[in-house]
């Protein structure tokens, strides 16, 4: 069962180009130590633009199980550089802004090609 962990938060609006470096050091952790995301099926970052909370992001990371994704977090609390990157994180972000869900798909609607007569 695929799941995917949602974090959604606010980057302080001064703080924006800091979150772009911020994000390039979570990247360079990610290529240091592989090992730590092998259960990472894919991630995607979305910038909200219009409408709702501009300068607000949602990060969205795949697993293919629940349990792959625990894992996961838990493996974070021994890497010394997640601390680190962890407060430069809430620097950076509104107070109070910070969720983290995680959904189950429930339904997948594929586009099909129109069959010519």
């Amino acid at each position: 069962m695929t799941v995917f962990v949602v974090r959604t938060y606010t980057v302080k609006p001064d703080k924006l180009a800091d979150h772009k470096i911020w994000g390039k050091k979570l990247v360079a952790l990610l290529k240091k130590k592989p090992g730590l995301f092998s259960s990472v099926q894919g991630m995607r970052v979305l910038s909200h633009k219009y409408g709702g909370q501009v300068g607000g992001f949602t990060a969205m990371w795949k697993f293919n199980s629940l349990q792959d994704a625990e894992e996961w977090e838990n493996g974070f609390t021994v890497v010394k550089e997640e601390v680190t990157l962890r407060q430069e994180f809430l620097e950076l972000i509104v107070p109070g802004s910070y969720r983290q869900e995680i959904w189950e798909p429930v339904r997948t609607i594929n586009r099909r090609k129109q069959k010519t007569k």
